[in-house]
Formats: structure tokens, C-alpha cells, sequence
């Protein structure tokens, strides 16, 4: 029993609750740097077989739903509660006490000032009005305190970096993230959802000497069950929010206008993206793949096509082709026009946006009544010659609070003080 009291004491201690936060803030560092949910080839590629393996083996590659991520975040956030918890009792106590005056004035004052004629003008200069007027120990006294909620500043600020730190954990857990990649007048799905996005159109801000400025995308969102629709503009560094989706402008890229016409008379088209392949349904299992557009041979801007026939790569004994270009494959062609830029999106929903939300506010309270609400009590007892002794307590910045008090004490105010 001894045992499990000391390891629950462990447990709610400052000291754990800041290394458990320092382990998860490096893991979390590892999840943004690792590439997560990818192939044991990308990691292969990218470090080595050793690596790449401990990667698998430690779940780095989906470090936010690895059991041991999530037993972390439950650690951290019980070790602060308890903490929390242990501590609300002495806070409430504390809270109280400093209201009361007979367990107030028996502290150690910051500042004091004996022989004073009259104490409440002493009040008023430092703005504690209204004192209570009450007998101590069968002596007259004046009391007041203010700012209380200065007690529980640390208090709240925990409780928001837990709420921070659970709504991140559970954010990343449950996140739903996909791309959607088109040009201009293209619909595409969104994977997973009943959603789908049309690119109104894709613009990228260039200024006077030809530097990009900036990517925008107008887009509508449309639930292709219910029918509603929501339009809205995504730029880089300020997603697009629709129907509770966030669609982050990510990249942008070439794209290539593919005709195909039969004895010269068109009868199907489609923007082709790189890295998408087109199926041509007048020849069964035959296919082709942008894979690039990039520099020729020569040094010519050129597309990088591949042949595809049964998912087989074809030799057709030629790769590149410059826009404007016409495949020829009588009786059919197939033409491709001038680069076009299409836009690359990220789509993500974080079900747990708004606890993070939440915990950042309670860490700016909570910080703020830490640092600019302090507690401070005055009081004054009358003594046995008519006089007043005056105390005063701060729990912080004493320096400035007892600069103050002798003001108030000696009957100066701020202004003629600074003269």
C-alpha cells in the first residue's frame, strides 16, 4: 500500500508531468517529420533497410495511433490532473483564507506602516475600496483584498495544456486526410466522403518581375446526397472551411488537354494531370501515363508519356512529345495541347480542432491571471493611542507593491511623486 501511494505521489509530480511532455512534444516532432502510413520501399528508399525497419517495428511510421502514443498522452494528461486535483484543495483553503480576516492578518506582511492617523484614505490610494470594517482579537480593524483569482492562474493554465495536448493527440488519431488534384471546370471526388469539390478556376498571383506571389483556388463543395453546396476561396496559409472540411492549397503542377479524334473529327477529351493515367476505351487495356513535363532530350519542354496495354509498359520507340503534338494511331489521334496548371489540394477534417481551441484559451486565462492578477491583502488594526497600524501582503512583484504602499502611506499620489 506504502508502494502505491508513493507511485501515485510519482505520478501527479511536476517533475513527471514535465518529462512526459517533453517525450510526447519528440514524438510528435518524429510524426511530422517521418512520412506517415507510407510503404516499407519509401522508408527503404529514404534511410535505409536498417532504418526503415525500426520504423515499422516502433510504429514510427503512424506514430499519432501507435498504442504507445496513445499511452503517453493518457499518462501525461493523468499525471497533470492528478496533480491538478491534489492541489485543488489547498487552493480552495488558500482561495478563503485570504478573504477571512482573522487568518489573514496573521501572515507576514510585505510592506507595513505604523502611527497612521487615518487608514482608509491609505485604502483608496491603492485602490482597495469599500474595506471591511470588523474586530480582530478585540481590536478595531479595516480589511480588503482583491484579485483571488490570481491563486488559481497555474491551475488553469494546466488544465488547458492538457485539454491542448488531449485535443492534438485525438485530433491526429482520428484525422481524415486526402488530395484532390484538377484543373479548372474539373469535379473530382473527395476519397472517403460523400463530398465532392468542382475547381471554379486556379489562379497563381505572379508580381512585376515574375516571382510567384500566391496560389488561389475557387472552390464548390457539394454533398452528393443531400445536394447542398458551398463555395470558397483556398489560398495558401488560409484553407478554404466547407462543409466542416479544411482544403488547404498545397501545390500546383502541368496538366495536358488530351483529344482524341477519329479520321480527323474529335469525339472525346479530358485534362490529364501529372502522374494520372487515361484509359481509352476504343482499345480495350490500352492506356496512357503523364509522367512528367519536363526538359526533352534536346532541352524542349516536352511531355513524358508511357504506354500502357494489360497494365505492361509498351515500347512504341518514343517518350517525349511537345505540346501541340498528335500521336498518331490510325484511324485514331491523339492530340495534346499547350501545358495547363492545375492545382493540388489537401483535404483534412480534424474532429478535435475545437478542444485544442479550448485549451489554448484556458492557457492564455490561466497564464494571465498568473502573471497580472495578483492576490494582495491590506488591512489596518487600530492601535491603543488612536493610530493605525497598516499592513499589506502581495504575493508577487513586493518591489512595485511596497513602492506604492509608502505613497499611499505617506499620502502621495503618482503624479506628484514623479516630480
Amino acid at each position: 500500500m506504502e508502494i502505491l501511494k508513493k507511485i501515485c505521489k510519482f505520478i501527479a509530480s511536476m517533475k513527471f508531468a514535465i518529462i512526459l511532455l517533453i517525450v510526447v512534444a519528440i514524438a510528435c516532432v518524429v510524426g511530422s517529420l517521418v512520412p506517415q502510413g507510407e510503404q516499407f520501399a519509401l522508408y527503404r528508399d529514404s534511410y535505409s533497410e536498417r532504418t526503415a525497419a525500426f520504423i515499422l517495428a516502433f510504429r514510427l511510421d503512424d506514430v499519432f495511433r501507435s498504442w504507445w502514443f496513445i499511452a503517453l498522452v493518457a499518462l501525461l494528461c493523468l499525471s497533470v490532473l492528478l496533480c491538478n486535483l491534489t492541489r485543488v484543495k489547498a487552493l480552495i483553503l488558500q482561495t478563503k483564507h485570504a478573504a477571512d480576516p482573522a487568518k489573514a492578518i496573521v501572515e507576514t506582511p510585505t510592506a507595513s506602516a505604523s502611527g497612521v492617523v487615518d487608514a482608509e484614505p491609505v485604502f483608496r490610494r491603492l485602490h482597495f475600496y469599500r474595506p471591511l470594517k470588523t474586530t480582530v482579537e478585540g481590536k478595531e480593524t479595516l480589511f480588503a483584498c482583491r484579485n483571488r483569482l490570481g491563486f488559481w492562474g497555474a491551475w488553469v493554465c494546466h488544465i488547458g495544456i492538457v485539454l491542448i495536448v488531449l485535443g492534438y493527440a485525438l485530433g491526429q488519431m482520428t484525422l481524415f486526410s486526402t488530395e484532390v488534384y484538377g484543373t479548372p471546370g474539373q469535379t473530382k471526388p473527395i476519397e472517403g466522403t460523400p463530398y465532392e469539390v468542382t475547381i471554379e478556376d486556379f489562379q497563381i498571383d505572379r508580381s512585376e518581375t515574375g516571382f510567384i506571389e500566391q496560389y488561389v483556388s475557387t472552390l464548390t463543395v457539394k454533398n452528393t446526397e443531400t445536394g447542398e453546396m458551398q463555395r470558397g476561396t483556398s489560398s495558401v496559409n488560409h484553407p478554404a472551411v466547407l462543409e466542416g472540411y479544411k482544403l488547404y492549397q498545397t501545390a500546383s503542377g502541368d496538366a495536358v488537354c488530351v483529344t482524341i479524334a477519329e479520321d480527323g473529327v474529335p469525339f472525346e477529351s479530358a485534362d490529364l494531370c501529372v502522374g494520372e493515367e487515361l484509359t481509352i476505351d476504343f482499345l480495350p487495356g490500352f492506356s496512357l501515363f503523364l509522367n512528367s513535363y519536363e526538359p526533352d532530350h534536346n532541352g524542349a519542354p516536352a511531355y513524358q508519356i508511357l504506354f500502357f496495354y494489360n497494365g505492361q509498359h509498351m515500347d512504341v520507340g518514343k517518350t517525349y512529345f511537345a505540346p501541340g503534338a498528335v500521336i498518331d494511331m490510325n484511324p485514331y489521334a491523339i492530340a495534346l495541347s499547350e501545358p495547363i496548371e492545375y492545382t493540388l489540394l489537401r483535404v483534412k477534417k480534424d474532429s478535435f480542432a475545437w478542444l485544442v481551441g479550448v485549451g489554448a484559451v484556458l492557457t492564455a486565462l490561466g497564464l494571465f491571471f498568473a502573471l497580472y492578477v495578483v492576490p494582495e491583502t491590506l488591512w489596518a488594526v487600530k492601535d491603543g493611542d488612536g493610530t493605525w497600524t497598516v499592513n499589506g501582503k502581495s504575493k508577487k512583484l513586493a518591489p512595485l507593491f511596497i513602492e506604492q504602499f509608502e505613497k499611499a502611506v505617506s499620502g502621495r499620489k503618482g503624479k506628484e511623486a514623479s516630480k
